[in-house]
This record gives structure tokens, sequence and C-alpha cells, in this order.
């Protein structure tokens, strides 16, 4: 029988909604910079849900096959974190990470590096920006790309959490521009996969930032 993840009070979903927004936020900044505003993030939806649903969301809210970038994590949130949206999309988010120069042919023998650097970006950007707002540490590991459908993304996500652990699940759209006008809009999910003590732990750290707040 799979356990539940932890249930969440509105005022956590709000708090846990506020904080994903402002990581967010954090790296959608992170990547303007590196790329000169070419790629912003939108604010997220979020979701705690077991870690055995995750697969079915994914494929259902994205048209597969996906493509992902995750990377170990330790400290408050034990686990995996991932990057993931359609591998239809992937490559317009390479073109606008890479000059306007470079080909179609080089541009696509880049691409698992500059997804990886992207993923590493965003995830670390905004997990750093979460743990420093929760006082609490966060570790993260390097990015690994990997490609299928969700069940074959998440078989690559740093091992299995375990079903007592919980996901949680962030809407973003990724929106790029490129040189000379158009671009394309990304819809994806950044994923926390969390142990259970983790799960445990991010309740309780959300109490006490909830405390801070309303002191």
């Amino acid at each position: 029988m799979t356990a539940a993840p932890p249930m969440l009070s509105e005022l956590e979903r709000d708090a846990l909604a506020e904080l994903g927004n402002i990581g967010i936020g954090r790296a959608s900044t992170a990547l303007g910079r590196m790329l000169g505003g070419l790629v912003t993030l939108s604010v997220p939806s979020v979701e705690m849900v077991p870690p055995a649903d995750v697969a079915g969301l994914l494929d259902r809210a994205l048209t597969p096959p996906l493509v992902g970038v995750s990377e170990k994590l330790g400290g408050l949130f034990a686990g995996c974190a991932l990057l993931v949206f359609p591998q239809a999309g992937s490559m317009a988010v390479v073109r606008a990470a890479l000059p306007p120069d470079v080909s179609a042919e080089d541009a696509s023998e880049m691409e698992d590096e500059v997804l990886a650097e992207l993923g590493n970006v965003v995830l670390n950007s905004a997990l750093a920006l979460v743990a420093n707002l929760l006082g609490e540490p966060v570790d993260t590991g390097l990015p690994a790309v990997s490609r299928g459908s969700a069940a074959e993304i998440l078989l690559g996500c740093a091992g299995p959490v375990g079903t007592e652990g919980a996901a949680v699940l962030f809407h973003i759209d990724l929106r790029t521009s490129l040189p000379g006008g158009g671009g394309a809009v990304v819809g994806g999910r950044v994923v926390l996969l969390l142990d259970a003590g983790s799960a445990g732990a991010l309740q309780a750290t959300l109490g006490r930032y909830i405390g801070r707040l309303v002191a």
C-alpha cells in the first residue's frame, strides 16, 4: 500500500507556492543574465502528490517524449530535482541559448550540453533561494540529461525515493525570444522527489516559515 504524502494545509500550500514563485523568479533572472534576457520563466502553481503518481501526471500534462535535467539533492531536500519539458520544445530553448550564427547541425550536437547548463542554472538558483528563505541547507549534484517517457526519466533521477516520500510539482512556462523576432512558449514542470524524512521536514519548515511571516 502506497503511503500518502503529507497533507498540506491551505496556508502551507500558499507558502510553498510563494516560495516556488520567488525561486523561479530568481532562476528567470539568472537565465536572463546568462542569455541576455532571451529566456523567462512564469509564475508556477504547485501540488504535492505521491511519487507513484508523478509519471502519469507528467505524461498527461506534457506531450511525450520528454526531456529531463536531473540533479541529486541533499540537505533539506533529500532526493532528486528535475526540470522536465517536451522534447519537441527542447530545441527552441537550445536555439535561444546559443548565438544566432550557430548552425542547426552544431546546435543539435550541443543540445545535451546546453540543456544541462540551463537545467543546472534553473534548479540551483531556485533551490538555493528557497533553502535560504527557509533557513535550511540544500546540496545539489551535477546535472544529467535523459529522454523518453516520464517513467523513463524518473528512473534516471538518482534512484527511487520510496513509496513513503512525496513529490512537489511546480508548473512553469518557459518563454524564449530570438534575435530578430520569434520564439516559443514551452510548458514544463520542476519536480522535487523527496524521501519520507524530507517530506515531513519540509512541512515542518513551512510551518516555521509561516510563523515568522505572521509574527
